[in-house]
């Protein structure tokens, strides 16, 4: 008899695996980026929005990625995503050219939201019921560790040249080699659902905010902190310890977000994780040449942050099920999206009016919507859907 354990590693674990090399090709693609602009004397404003691009890419073509999954399969359309996107990443390297830029990661955005929803819907389809959290938490944790790791690249192989993007695009398409390991299930193809957004939203309005100010908060500091840091006269090697510490938060965090979330009520967790990535923002500028406190500041804060996408994606899995889940993991990744495109852009726009603590003004206001979303709302966990 198979050990139930042991299919739900099979089933899991090379999903986690890619999404872990996806999460290292970005989380130093998008330092590299910030830096290479910056060295080249490019404009913040054009700094912020060229970060937005993939996010765009992925919010404008999230509503037909679930007809795309279903016709090609969750597992085919992982394998896809991870091959064009890394082809895309080496693109950049052969022109200067930021139109050429600004194309190339759109594409990006496009073969990256592939892998991006179909591996949570597979994911939430896939967790036992009991155990979902700490698996969501695992999930996460493992992206967010390929996040903290990637600028830790960049330490190594520099930031001049093609090498470093060679390097993200390579580690992009190797994404696709642990989904070879994935056996063949009859829900490899989800069909579909004509649910209404604004349904899914009234639904779930908890888990689509904490997606959004997820991608808000998240892109917004590791696309900006560089800058801010730049500015303020840290050398970029430190630089690019802090963007790490910040990203290793989440990786560090998540695991016991994940564990507790399975155990408590949703509504207490979620209040502390946001009162948290708002209350330390406010000490950062006065710790900042101090670079112990000020990586432990940004350690508490990438956790809390991090938690926001752990909670949204239990909450997603928690309300829904089957053919509908494929939809929603897609409208809450098209929310999280939505956050990515407003928050480095508002976020640069306050940075060029108030001065490089302008970063700061945002993240620190932005929690207290949430946790007024979620006092507002009755119930989180309302499942709808069929069960596959």
């Amino acid at each position: 008899m198979t050990n139930p354990s042991s299919t739900y590693s099979r089933l899991l674990i090379p999903v986690i695996v890619s999404a872990g090399a996806v999460g290292l090709s970005i989380g130093l693609i998008i330092p590299l980026t910030s830096i290479v602009l910056e060295q080249r004397d490019i404009s913040i404003i054009a700094i912020g929005l060229n970060a937005t691009v993939y996010s765009r890419a992925v919010l404008l073509t999230g509503p037909f990625l679930p007809a795309i999954i279903h016709r090609i399969g969750l597992l085919n359309s992982m394998f896809a995503g991870a091959l064009l996107s890394g082809v895309f990443v080496i693109g950049i390297s052969l022109d200067n050219s930021l139109v050429l830029w600004f194309l190339l990661r759109f594409c990006m955005g496009f073969s990256g939201g592939m892998h991006w929803v179909g591996s949570e819907t597979w994911i939430n389809e896939m967790a036992p019921e009991q155990h979902r959290g700490r698996i969501v938490g695992a999930y996460t944790t493992i992206w967010s560790m390929g996040i903290a790791a990637g600028p830790l690249i960049l330490k190594f192989v520099g930031v001049d040249g093609t090498l470093p993007f060679i390097v993200s695009g390579c580690l992009m398409a190797g994404a696709a080699l642990p989904l070879l390991m994935v056996p063949k299930v009859e829900n490899n193809h989800i069909s579909p659902t004509p649910n209404l957004v604004l349904r899914m939203v009234y639904i779930a309005p908890v888990a689509m905010g904490a997606g959004f100010f997820s991608g808000f908060l998240e892109t917004a500091v590791l696309s900006l902190l560089p800058v801010y840091c730049l500015h303020s006269g840290i050398e970029t090697a430190d630089v690019l310890i802090f963007v790490s510490l910040f990203a290793a938060g989440s990786f560090a965090i998540q695991p016991f977000i994940g564990w507790i979330a399975d155990k408590v009520a949703f509504k207490k967790i979620a209040i502390i994780v946001a009162a948290v990535s708002s209350l330390v923002v406010p000490f950062l500028p006065f710790y900042l040449h101090l670079p112990i406190l000020t990586g432990s500041l940004l350690f508490v804060w990438g956790g809390s942050v991090g938690g926001y996408y752990t909670l949204g994606m239990l909450n997603v899995g928690q309300c829904f099920k089957g053919s509908d889940l494929t939809a929603a993991s897609s409208l809450f990744v098209m929310a999280y999206t939505a956050g990515m495109v407003v928050g480095p852009f508002f976020c640069s726009t306050s940075m060029r009016l108030a001065g490089p603590s302008g970063l700061l003004i945002l993240p620190a206001i932005a929690p207290a919507f949430f946790i007024l979303l979620v006092l507002r709302r009755k119930s989180t966990t309302t499942p709808v859907g069929d069960k596959i």
